[in-house]
C-alpha cells in the first residue's frame, strides 16, 4: 500500500468534502422542490424562445455593460417568480394548452418540470393549426395562414423565425415538426446549463451555511490531518472503509438523468445527478457522523469554553478554542475553502475519493537493482 503525507491529508479533505456536498445536495434539492426551480428554468427557456425577452434594450447606453444587465435581469427574474405571464402572452397560451397544462403534478405545480421535443413541437403545431381562419384548409396552409396574419400575436422574432423554419421545411409538416424540435433542443441545452449555475450557487451558499453552523474549517483541519498521526490514521481508514458504502448509495441515489430520457431538458451532469430519495442521504450523514468520533471529530471542529484563572480571576472564554483557530479571517478562509469545495457537488468528490483511494492502494513495483 502507497501512503505519505499528502495523499493521506489530501484523502481526509475528500472525504470530508464528499459528506457535507450530501448534505448540500439534500438541502438543494429541498429548495429545488419547494421553489419548483426546473419548472421555472423551463419557463424561462420557452420565454426567451417565444416571447421578447431581451430587457437590455431598457437600459440604453447602460444596457451594454454586464454589471448593470446583471442587476435587470434579477429584477426581472424577482418579477416573472411571482407574474410568469404576462396577460395574453403567446407563452401563456401554450402554458394553456391542454397538451402542456395536464402535465402539471397539481395545482400547486401546475406547470411542468420538463417537456418532450415531440410535445412542444405538437402543441405549437396545435396552436397554430387552430387559429387559423381558413375554413377546412389544410394543414400546411392553415399554419402558413396563421403565421402570415400573426392571429396569436407573437413577439415579431418568434414569427419570423417560424416562418423561417416552415420555409426552410418546404411547407411540409413532418419536416417543420423536427425543425421546431431541434429549435427547441439548442434552446433547452442552455437552459440545462442555466440550472446548473442556479444549482452551484446555491450550494455555495449552502456550503458557507454548512461551513459556518460545524464549523468546517478547511485549513484547521489541514493543519490537524498533518500534525496529528493518530487523527490522519483513523480518517483514512474511515474513508477508505467507507468507500464500497458510498459506492452501493451513489449507484442508488445518483442517477445520470433527473428527467424522463426522452427529454432535451436537464442533459446528463455533475451538478445535476444528484437525486435525493426522502431522507436516505440523511441516515448516512448521521451514521457517519457518529463514525467521526473515532477521529476526534475531525468533520467539524468543537466549539467550547476554556476557563483562564490566571490572575486570581476565573475568565470564561467560548467560542474558537482550537489552538489552530487562533485567526479570525484566517476561520473565515477555511470555511470559504469548504463552502467552494461544497459547490462542486457529491458526484465530482465521490469520484475523486474513489480515484484516490485506489491510487493509495496500489502497490508501487520493487526497484530492480541493476548490475554494477
Amino acid at each position: 500500500m502507497f501512503s505519505n503525507l499528502a495523499i493521506d491529508v489530501a484523502l481526509g479533505l475528500i472525504f470530508i468534502y464528499l459528506l457535507y456536498s450530501l448534505l448540500a445536495s439534500i438541502l438543494q434539492e429541498l429548495i429545488a422542490r419547494v421553489f419548483n426551480s426546473r419548472a421555472r428554468i423551463l419557463t424561462k427557456g420557452l420565454r426567451r424562445m417565444l416571447e421578447e425577452d431581451d430587457h437590455s434594450a431598457d437600459l440604453g447606453f447602460l444596457g451594454r455593460f454586464t454589471f448593470f444587465n446583471w442587476f435587470c435581469e434579477l429584477g426581472w427574474s424577482v418579477f416573472y417568480f411571482f407574474a410568469p405571464f404576462r396577460k395574453q402572452s403567446f407563452l401563456k397560451k401554450f402554458y394553456d394548452a391542454p397538451s402542456i397544462r395536464y402535465l402539471g403534478e397539481n395545482s400547486a405545480a401546475a406547470r411542468p418540470a420538463y417537456i418532450s421535443p415531440q410535445i412542444f413541437s405538437q402543441t405549437m403545431l396545435h396552436l397554430l393549426r387552430g387559429s387559423s381562419k381558413e375554413p377546412q384548409a389544410t394543414d400546411a396552409l392553415a399554419i402558413r395562414d396563421s403565421l402570415a396574419h400573426n392571429y396569436l400575436q407573437m413577439a415579431p422574432d418568434t414569427q419570423t423565425h417560424l416562418q423561417n423554419l416552415f420555409e426552410d421545411a418546404h411547407h411540409d409538416v413532418k419536416q417543420f415538426r423536427v425543425n421546431m424540435e431541434g429549435w427547441f433542443n439548442e434552446t433547452m441545452t442552455r437552459a440545462s446549463g442555466w440550472y446548473r449555475k442556479q444549482t452551484q450557487t446555491w450550494l455555495l451558499v449552502i456550503g458557507i451555511g454548512i461551513a459556518a453552523l460545524f464549523n468546517v474549517d478547511s485549513i484547521a483541519i489541514a493543519r490537524i490531518l498533518m500534525k496529528d498521526k493518530n487523527v490522519r490514521e483513523q480518517m483514512v481508514q474511515l474513508a477508505v472503509s467507507r468507500t464500497p458504502a458510498y459506492t452501493a448509495i451513489t449507484d442508488t441515489l445518483i442517477r445520470k438523468n433527473i428527467v424522463h430520457k426522452d427529454s432535451a431538458f436537464f442533459r446528463s451532469d455533475t451538478s445535476l445527478r444528484v437525486f435525493v430519495n426522502d431522507t436516505a442521504l440523511i441516515g448516512v450523514y448521521a451514521m457517519l457522523r457518529n463514525d467521526a468520533g473515532d477521529a476526534k471529530n475531525v468533520l467539524g471542529i468543537s466549539r467550547g469554553c476554556l476557563t483562564d484563572s490566571s490572575g486570581g480571576h476565573k475568565i470564561t472564554r467560548c467560542g474558537f478554542t482550537h489552538p489552530f483557530q487562533q485567526n479570525g479571517w484566517l476561520i473565515f478562509a477555511g470555511w470559504l475553502v469548504t463552502a467552494l469545495a461544497i459547490s462542486l457537488g457529491a458526484p465530482f468528490w465521490f469520484d475523486l475519493l474513489g480515484k484516490v483511494v485506489k491510487f493509495r492502494s496500489t502497490v508501487p513495483a520493487p526497484e530492480t537493482a541493476s548490475p554494477q
